[in-house]
């Protein structure tokens, strides 16, 4: 899974992203009849232990994306799907197995560090609990792709023509083909604000880091994160105002429940007396 931190005004999100409809067998034994083991990736008949060394496992997000695409038959009926197995229990040979998508065929640099973090999170992690991993968009190309030249292009495509067909065709043929794979593919993922601590008062943070003002590495992490958050929040914005455009409606995330949001209030009303 990933956490996306989000700065929207006075809150923080943190937004758990993962793949949709995920099926899990639970309890596949660590037998190595096929020379499957736990933490391994399989593609059809081929499997990443065996490519990997065991002094150097393979790690980097790209690397693991681009392993998969490289060994998947796109034409095939089972193109879309791998196999990704998690850690073995501490105390029984057995893993869990998660059925997971297969990336796209086309590379992109942003898809594809999202794609790896998430199966990389998978086998990397014991089956009780699947590891969360912080993503900054704009460290990982998101701002390179997404910036003032490229909403100049979508400004004057779409006061020509407001057709959603019309503005995506025109995009590609203006070579923004690699924007529309990033939007199309976080339009794939499912978004959840699971706990009332995934929801953070900057307020908050603010005390803590007054507490704590002698501590510059506290203070650091504390301004890193929050920046991190309010650049993630205008990347999301970014992707909300071309999905707008091309697909015709809002993205579907973030969202709170109904008792979050009840309590939101609560400790927002609080924080201004406070104030």
């Amino acid at each position: 899974m990933i956490s996306l931190p989000l700065m929207i005004n006075d809150v923080i999100l943190k937004v758990t992203i993962n793949f949709k409809d995920l099926e899990v067998k639970k309890d596949r034994l660590d037998s190595g009849a096929k020379d499957v083991k736990e933490s391994d990736i399989i593609i059809g008949k081929t499997h990443l232990k065996a490519y990997e060394d065991t002094k150097k496992p393979i790690t980097d997000p790209k690397a693991i994306t681009d392993f998969i695409r490289r060994n998947i038959n796109y034409g095939s009926e089972n193109a879309n799907y791998i196999e990704v197995n998690t850690k073995r229990y501490k105390d029984r040979d057995f893993y869990d197995t998660y059925i997971v998508p297969a990336p796209s065929y086309k590379p992109n640099e942003v898809n594809d560090y999202i794609y790896g973090t998430l199966v990389n999170n998978i086998r990397l992690s014991s089956p009780d609990k699947i590891k969360k991993t912080n993503i900054s968009l704009a460290s990982i190309g998101f701002d390179e792709l997404f910036n003032g030249s490229f909403y100049e292009k979508l400004a004057s495509i779409k006061n020509k023509n407001s057709n959603p067909i019309y503005i995506r065709n025109s995009l590609i043929n203006a070579g923004c083909e690699r924007q529309l794979q990033i939007l199309d593919f976080f339009n794939e993922l499912d978004y959840e604000i699971s706990r009332n601590s995934d929801v953070i008062l900057t307020y908050e943070l603010n005390t803590v880091s007054d507490f704590f003002k002698d501590s510059n590495k506290l203070n650091n992490i504390l301004t890193n994160y929050k920046t991190i958050a309010s650049n993630n929040y205008d990347s999301y914005m970014y992707l909300a105002t071309l999905n707008s455009l091309v697909n015709g409606k809002n993205l579907d995330w973030p969202i709170l429940s109904e008792e979050q949001q009840k309590i939101l209030i609560k400790r927002l009303n609080s924080s201004s007396k406070a104030a």
